[in-house]
């Protein structure tokens, strides 16, 4: 008798209150942060990101499906840089989302995370990002942008890393 009135005291103890507990609701997907001064942008360039979300396996019959988090890091120790396109593109080049609403400020070694989803099987095998940021002026130090494409295959993980490609740099002088 005396283990069950403990066991029984134990056990509606360790409930916690809800309204105790902080949800925090952290999102990787869309840029929130506002800043209320966005300068004016003389340097400006656009990147290109292969994003691997489907794979070919064995045939051209069976997929692999990967999750894929594109990063946004600024390596500047001083400068912020404005990021005011991500895309996500399927293998037709058909835009399948846009992850940035309006000109966001990434303050010095700050990084953004873009995700596609396991489930998300829209890419295809030629999926991309398009990406474009600026700064006030030309970077001394230029961000890195990536994308890692995380999957498996029976017991046996693997990551693919996608280096970005500059395809339009346009500094205004």
């Amino acid at each position: 008798m005396i283990i069950i009135i403990l066991c029984s005291i134990i056990l509606f103890s360790c409930k916690g209150n809800k309204s105790d507990q902080v949800n925090i609701d952290k999102e990787l997907n869309r840029i929130s942060l506002t800043d209320d001064y966005i300068p004016a942008l003389d340097f400006q360039e656009t990147r290109y990101v292969s994003a691997y979300s489907n794979l070919y396996y064995r045939s051209a019959k069976t997929n692999v499906y990967c999750t894929v988090v594109l990063s946004i890091r600024n390596t500047s120790l001083t400068e912020s840089i404005y990021v005011d396109k991500v895309d996500y593109y399927d293998s037709f080049g058909e835009l399948i989302s846009s992850y940035v609403q309006e000109t966001n400020k990434l303050r010095p070694l700050e990084t953004r995370e873009f995700l596609v989803e396991y489930n998300d099987q829209e890419g295809g095998s030629g999926a991309n990002f398009i990406v474009n940021y600026g700064a006030s002026n030309e970077l001394k130090d230029f961000p890195i942008i990536e994308a890692v494409s995380i999957g498996h295959v029976g017991n046996n993980g693997f990551a693919i890393t996608s280096p970005s490609q500059i395809i339009s740099s346009n500094p205004k002088s």
